[in-house]
């Protein structure tokens, strides 16, 4: 499986279920304005599934705390007497040598978004980002599809593509529990595919899917699971 180390995904308003009740008020709609919030994997020498955080538009002096939120659950404060150096990355201030704060989701469903908000001490300066610790991605040359998790029952995805030829007609083949369904979807000028919900029903013990498109230059196909399979938590 590819993993999402390979780019660093920046998420201003999150897509995906509508987030859990938050009583602490912290939503990626209400984000500070010209702050932008980065979550970069590190290297594979380290333990597998670890950010660093990097932030632009902010003063320095600032002191921030860290709060992450589960797949299904609210915002949570995970550390705090958090700042920023010179080159925006965001360190612990508790060594005597600030040094780059990491942070890791541990145990993840498949699929599911991650996200992590920065908060300044007064909460007037709020940066959120987010980012998939486990993907659900399949590539054939330049062709990629990705699936996203986006219920807390593991019934429901969106599907995204991009590298597909612009202007080309595609077949998307859906197959769950005996069923199979085909649509066609003309690409974008961007090469990429029309954003699309898959949405699945118990009808038996089966929760096994296939998602797949195909044009004239590439194939690709994704296997995956639904329902309660979907929501097996495993270390990215």
């Amino acid at each position: 499986m590819l993993r999402s180390a390979l780019f660093v995904l920046v998420v201003l308003v999150t897509s995906g279920p509508v987030l859990a009740h938050d009583e602490n008020g912290l939503d990626p709609h209400n984000a500070t304005r010209g702050i932008r919030l980065e979550l970069s994997e590190s290297p594979r020498v380290t333990a597998g599934g670890t950010y660093r955080l990097r932030v632009t538009g902010v003063s320095r002096g600032n002191m921030f705390n860290l709060w992450t939120q589960d797949f299904g659950a609210p915002f949570r404060m995970v550390a705090s007497n958090l700042s920023v150096d010179e080159f925006g990355n965001v360190v612990s201030s508790r060594p005597a040598k600030p040094e780059p704060f990491t942070v890791r989701p541990g145990p993840y469903p498949q699929g599911a978004a991650w996200s992590v908000a920065l908060v300044s001490a007064d909460r007037a300066v709020r940066a959120f980002a987010a980012v998939i610790p486990r993907p659900i991605i399949s590539h054939n040359g330049s062709c990629m599809v990705q699936l996203e998790l986006v219920s807390y029952r593991g019934d429901r995805f969106v599907a995204t593509g991009s590298g597909f030829p612009p202007g080309n007609e595609v077949t998307v083949e859906s197959r769950s529990a005996g069923r199979v369904t085909e649509k066609r979807r003309t690409v974008s000028s961007e090469g990429r595919l029309p954003l699309e919900v898959i949405a699945h029903e118990a009808i038996g013990p089966d929760d096994n899917a296939r998602y797949v498109v195909k044009c004239k230059s590439c194939a690709v196909a994704i296997e995956y699971r639904w329902g309660a399979g979907a929501l097996a938590r495993r270390s990215p």
